[in-house]
């Protein structure tokens, strides 16, 4: 039916791109030199207002939104979609080859849920079937009342929770040699499951906004959608540029971007020459533990890279009504996310579109039973669907567009934090941060 699954994100290599790489190189560079420079020119004034920004949908569509059945239907569908996962991983067949659970966890569940919070919002948050248990737990007589069990996240665990299992799943996905064994699968999303339930009946909702870390993640992206919450709790579109002011009210969120940031970077190193002549010869333990090493270290390598930016610019900022100056690391921390999409649409978009349709094509038999229930069994992956320049062009623009957002919304909150003396000259070091995520984008996606 189908070859074995490709795990692999980023399918289009130097070769492929529309244009020689240095050339890539400049025009992306230089699209975010001159973006930066034009808004230095023509935006003097903070225009971004937030949470304060938007225009309410009509009521029509604001109540089926908020309606309870909305809420019950999707809950129900968010259930139903993770005892399907669980049940195809757990006892269909133990390989990609023939299991969709590999496909369905990466593509559709990872990928695909990144343009639908882009599109509609914070859609994981109202699908979450973690919080569906977890309520459903609560309201049992041990937990219900304020029951003992219960108890008040404190504040110090931050978002910490969501950090560790982000780097938990990117190790499974990126660095277990067997990361798409369906068993691997079931026995990472049953466990992740089993403590995530078991905190968030203990501690709340708190937990999930918090501790969760797909909740997190994906909140992270649906602050970019046109849709959002108004202060006054009204359903709006708005620029989603105001969405991702909203970001700045949870301090703590920089490292959960700084780890899906550096993990993308790794995945396209691990594309490169380079990386085959390090793990060349290695396996099992040896090549899991260059893997992890490489993690940690294309991480630890971005957010050096965003702290020395923020180091520099440190001088130049501005006092509150305290006499403190601004954290900036928190306040320029939403300017990452669309970059963190950037890199995302980079780095998996040939991915979605080819390994995408295994999805569907192994669904026909989820159990390996000998079963056809779409028809699909002499189906095979279409990889005509688009062609190797366009996957390049999306790539290449993915990053740059991406920066482009990052740039426009850190120079209107530079405007807010930084001495107005100094407001070019203080957001100097963070566009050297852009110039310089944008060029390693750029050049992993070509294979350089």
């Amino acid at each position: 039916m189908t070859s074995e699954a490709i795990l692999a994100h980023g399918l289009g290599g130097r070769a492929d791109l529309p244009v020689p790489t240095w050339l890539a190189l400049f025009a992306g560079v230089l699209a975010v030199l001159v973006s930066f420079f034009a808004l230095a020119a023509l935006w003097t004034e903070p225009k971004l207002r937030g949470s304060r920004a938007g225009t309410p949908l009509p009521a029509g569509i604001a109540r089926v939104v908020d309606a309870r059945a909305t809420r019950v239907l999707l809950q129900l569908i968010g259930v139903l979609l993770l005892a399907l996962l669980l049940a195809t991983a757990w006892f269909g067949t133990d390989s990609s080859a023939s299991n969709p659970a590999a496909t369905w966890f990466y593509v559709w569940f990872w990928v695909a849920l990144v343009p639908l919070s882009l599109a509609l919002g914070p859609i994981w948050r109202r699908l979450n079937p973690l919080r569906t248990l977890a309520a459903g737990l609560r309201a049992l007589p041990p937990l219900r009342d304020g029951g003992r069990w219960r108890r008040a996240l404190p504040e110090r665990v931050g978002y910490w929770p969501a950090t560790v299992g982000l780097l938990a799943f990117l190790w499974l996905e990126l660095v277990y040699g067997e990361s798409d064994s369906p068993r691997a699968i079931a026995v990472f999303v049953t466990a992740y499951v089993l403590v995530h339930v078991a905190a968030g009946s203990v501690f709340g909702r708190k937990w999930f906004d918090h501790g969760e870390s797909f909740e997190v993640y994906f909140g992270l992206i649906a602050a970019l959608s046109p849709f959002g919450r108004r202060d006054d709790g009204a359903l709006v579109v708005r620029n989603p540029l105001d969405g991702l002011l909203t970001i700045q009210r949870s301090e703590g969120l920089t490292p959960v971007v700084l780890v899906v940031l550096g993990s993308t970077a790794f995945d396209g190193l691990t594309r490169l020459p380079l990386w085959g002549d390090v793990t060349e010869g290695s396996k099992g333990v040896m090549l899991a533990l260059l893997g992890t090493a490489g993690l940690a270290g294309a991480i630890i390598a971005i957010a050096g890279i965003y702290t020395g930016g923020i180091w520099l610019t440190r001088p130049y900022l501005r006092r509150n009504s305290d006499g403190q100056a601004f954290e900036p690391y928190s306040a320029f921390a939403h300017s990452l996310v669309p970059i963190m999409i950037g890199y995302t649409v980079a780095h998996y978009f040939s991915f979605a579109v080819f390994q995408g349709q295994a999805g569907l094509l192994l669904a026909s038999d989820p159990f390996g039973l000998g079963w056809d229930l779409f028809g699909t069994a002499e189906a095979s992956i279409d990889y005509t669907v688009v062609g190797a320049a366009t996957i390049a062009f999306v790539q290449v623009a993915g990053i740059v567009v991406g920066h482009i957002l990052g740039v426009t919304s850190a120079h209107d909150r530079a405007i807010g934090v930084l001495r107005p003396k100094y407001v070019k000259v203080g957001q100097y070091p963070m566009l050297a941060v852009m110039v310089a995520y944008t060029a390693t984008g750029i050049a992993l996606v070509a294979g350089v």
